[in-house]
């Protein structure tokens, strides 16, 4: 229990103590759930829940009913992670939501220390109609020699979130961001999902020890309807991804 811990290694005197930052993930959520039950504290419940996750960023994800399942949480613990959990995602959004990226040489000089990495990670990011970033989120982690990411997953979230337009971007391990036969395949997939759900790819990008846009290289045409639904316009971006 909490009370035979000792009282400097409590989470919340700890966090006065020696800051924030010097606590574990089950002592911050700890604090949040505050207090256990008989027989169970609230770093032992705290520690269930991160045992029932793969990482720390399914948290996220999880939702009421998935909370209240775990003995020790009621109705209204669950709610308040609940509640800190978006919280910190509003908190993420409101910090990104400004920022804007218009080019493919502005998102290599963003993000190339981000994915210099010995295998490939995936990540998308998703912008509203005006190129404002909203959202930016890893889809996989995987060799350097296959990669499984889904594309309607891709959009799938794009339309959950209310995206217009997205950007997918990922590393090649080896350095050369030459696109592989299978990237190709890949990037028409997506092409063809984001005409079935109408929102705009605006460029694959891979990333090395230099860059190759798919965008660039005139290899992304996306169509649209505007206005009349008899005419269709060629939304072919080149120097800036969004207009």
């Amino acid at each position: 229990m909490i009370k035979e811990i000792p009282k400097y290694e409590r989470p919340r005197e700890k966090l006065l103590l020696n800051g924030v930052k010097s606590l574990s993930n089950s002592e911050l959520l700890a604090i949040i759930i505050k207090s256990g039950t008989k027989g169970k504290s609230a770093i032992e419940i705290a520690n269930e829940i991160l045992n029932n996750i793969n990482s720390l960023k399914d948290l996220k994800d999880m939702e009421l009913l998935e909370l209240i399942k775990v003995k020790g949480l009621g109705e209204v613990k669950a709610m308040e992670i609940i509640a800190s959990i978006e919280l910190g995602k509003r908190i993420i959004l409101e910090k990104t939501y400004r920022k804007e990226l218009r080019s493919a040489k502005e998102i290599f000089e963003e993000y190339k220390h981000d994915l210099k990495y010995d295998v490939e990670h995936f990540i998308a990011l998703y912008f509203d109609n005006k190129c404002h970033l909203i959202c930016k989120k890893e889809l996989f982690v995987g060799d350097n020699k296959v990669l499984l990411v889904k594309p309607n997953e891709i959009f799938k979230y794009a339309l959950k979130i209310g995206s217009q337009a997205v950007v997918v971007i990922h590393n090649h391990p080896s350095g050369d961001p030459t696109p592989s036969n299978q990237d190709i395949l890949f990037t028409k997939s997506l092409v063809k999902m984001a005409r079935a759900t109408e929102i705009v790819l605006l460029d694959h990008i891979i990333i090395g020890d230099d860059y190759y846009s798919f965008n660039e290289n005139n290899k992304i045409v996306w169509y649209n309807i505007f206005g009349d639904k008899n005419e269709t316009k060629k939304w072919k971006i080149r120097h800036g991804i969004c207009r």
